[in-house]
């Protein structure tokens, strides 16, 4: 399964989203979706890893307690982590776009389902 979906305000069905990125030491970082229109609470994530739109930046901050040999092979590792989240935001959007009709719970539990 592959699908994506924008997210919508269950209060007034609204697609513009503030995220609000919480961060605690010894926690996974959260994000507050609250709605743009009417600033209702929309959905928390909670995730491992956090990509921002420099991804260079966040890998090297990721690689900096390893050590490279080579400064060449650092750069490919870069390059291809660049890559690979761009192009994963391409799919992501273009599969968003689609206007997925099931809810965000909806998908979730399909992907579990998958899982079983």
């Amino acid at each position: 399964m592959e699908k994506a979906k924008k997210e919508h305000c269950p209060k007034c069905k609204g697609t513009m989203m503030i995220n609000n990125v919480y961060v605690k030491t010894g926690e996974n970082i959260k994000i507050y979706v609250e709605c743009a229109n009417c600033h209702s609470f929309v959905a928390r994530y909670s995730l491992l890893t956090y990509t921002s739109d420099k991804p260079y930046e966040i890998l090297l901050q990721k690689l900096k307690c390893l050590e490279y040999r080579s400064g060449k092979k650092a750069l490919r590792e870069l390059e291809e982590f660049d890559r690979c989240v761009e192009s994963e935001f391409k799919v992501v959007k273009s599969l968003a776009e689609q206007e997925e009709a099931k809810t965000v719970e909806d998908l979730i539990k399909e992907k579990w389902e998958e899982r079983e």
